[in-house]
């Protein structure tokens, strides 16, 4: 985003962990063809739009970005509890990329490498 838009180095974006939690059965779309595209979201989207057609709470994969990450999407707001703010990060942008992430709690500044 901040490549797209030529964002000036500097700190530029505020990023807060928002914390829920879920206790519903969830579909699990890994082995639906097509769904883990990194690419291609048409046959995740047309699966989501048929699961929440059938009255699914949400759904479940592997995430295609992150190893041994996971990810849901919720279809309807009472599935998941009111969100509370976990930690507070700050993005450092040097023109190119995300070079320095800092933590608002400990004020720790790490690098990105």
């Amino acid at each position: 985003f901040m490549r797209a838009t030529n964002e000036g180095p500097g700190w530029t974006a505020d990023f807060r962990v928002l914390i829920g939690s879920v206790d519903r059965d969830l579909d699990d779309v890994n082995a639906v063809p097509g769904v883990l595209d990194p690419d291609d979201y048409s046959a995740s989207q047309a699966e989501g739009r048929a699961l929440r057609a059938a009255d699914s709470d949400g759904l479940v994969w592997n995430s295609v970005r992150m190893p041994g990450g996971g990810c849901i999407g919720i279809f309807w707001p009472d599935v998941i509890t009111i969100p509370v703010q976990g930690r507070h990060y700050s993005y450092h942008w040097d023109g190119a990329r995300v070079d320095f992430v800092r933590q608002h709690d400990t004020g720790k500044v790490l690098a990105v490498t």
